[in-house]
């Protein structure tokens, strides 16, 4: 109950934060541009809640510059973040400082797996043979081996990657994170003619005491 309900409010603000969350994913991937487009003047450009890819394209003949626009990412249906978030917080048995800082790390490699998802279908897309009015062109860096491989990596972010990461995540703070039950009193502070705590049903002094 207490998931389900931290669930639905964080999925109905993330409607309002999805913008922003595209923001922030086209300004990480800006700089890389250089790195990653072969094809020069590239843009990335949001659109609401969708991240879209402008491409010039040179056609020969005649040498004209058409400009193909591809979708890469529509965070809208992107709740990884919320789900990740609010198990996290329907969570019992963690301080406020502690939930603070597992949610800081934990957001924060999603963050990154996200990234790296986006990169994927950045190059993805790249690679795809686009259909134009003269014909089919490539991109320069095109290779059959190369597509291939991104193709199974963008099936794997595409479909296995929704919600994968966010509970994997999660398991791994529970695992790094979760407090050790708390130990019985020591024998000693116990009295000597009392039952140890140990639950043998004997007195302290004769027990874990002796």
């Amino acid at each position: 109950m207490r998931f389900a309900v931290a669930f639905a409010s964080l999925t109905i603000l993330w409607i309002a934060f999805a913008p922003a969350y595209a923001h922030l994913f086209t300004s990480m991937a800006h700089p890389l541009i250089p790195w990653i487009e072969s094809a020069k003047g590239t843009q990335y450009l949001v659109e609401g809640t969708k991240i879209v890819a402008e491409r010039p394209i040179l056609m020969r003949p005649p040498e004209e510059v058409t400009v193909n626009r591809q979708p890469l990412r529509d965070t809208s249906g992107d709740y990884n973040v919320a789900l990740l978030a609010a198990l996290l917080l329907a969570t019992p048995g963690w301080s406020w400082r502690q939930l603070g800082r597992t949610l800081a790390w934990s957001l924060s490699l999603l963050v990154v797996t996200q990234l790296l998802a986006f990169l994927v279908t950045i190059e993805y897309t790249k690679l795809w043979p686009t259909k134009t009015q003269a014909g089919i062109v490539l991109s320069t860096d095109y290779s059959r081996a190369k597509l291939v491989l991104f193709d199974w990596l963008y099936a794997f972010f595409e479909f296995m990657g929704r919600g994968f990461f966010a509970l994997i995540i999660y398991l791994g703070a529970l695992a790094f994170l979760w407090g050790r039950p708390s130990e019985p009193p020591p024998a000693h502070a116990v009295g000597r003619n009392a039952p140890c705590p140990c639950g043998s049903g004997l007195k302290a002094k004769r027990c874990c005491a002796a």
